[in-house]
């Protein structure tokens, strides 16, 4: 895990009974975010998106119906849209601090039946591309404007 976190992407195909379950979708972030040890703040919210027929084939995946499950954490967010129709589902995960992607996978292929999966794990978009500049930035900056030391997290 680098310095700024861990994030990963979880595209997936399972049964779709079990992705158009508003409560199936609530209770998996639930224990989705139990598992990894993180604190929710506040509730799991759950969107209902409606199948509007006259819009169906115009774009991809456009009012095909499906379900939206956000969670916000004291360490950052986990989201899941679904896609019933197609079976298909993408589940986002980012924390400032490390985590068990088996975990991840675990619960998915419990809950949902999951019979593919891919895992990506996008923390490296969360380093800077030259890190030692951008370092050396930040300290021209605390120096131009003042600041004698860095505010501790």
């Amino acid at each position: 895990m680098n310095k700024h976190g861990k994030h990963i992407k979880v595209i997936g195909e399972a049964q779709s009974k079990l992705l158009n379950s508003s409560d199936r979708i609530k209770n998996f972030l639930t224990d989705l975010i139990s598992a990894l040890e993180m604190r929710m703040l506040g509730d799991v919210h759950i969107y209902e998106v409606e199948l509007e027929i006259e819009k169906m084939q115009s774009k991809v995946f456009e009012d095909e119906g499906g379900i939206t499950g956000v969670a916000v954490l004291s360490t950052s967010h986990c989201s899941i849209h679904t896609w019933p129709l197609r079976n298909h589902f993408v589940l986002d995960v980012y924390s400032c601090r490390d985590f068990n992607e088996g975990a991840v996978r675990d619960l998915i292929k419990r809950y949902f039946y999951c019979y593919k999966s891919q895992v990506t794990d996008i923390s490296h978009s969360l380093i800077w591309e030259n890190e030692n500049e951008q370092e050396e930035h930040h300290q021209k900056n605390q120096l131009s404007f003042g600041f004698v030391e860095e505010l501790q997290y």
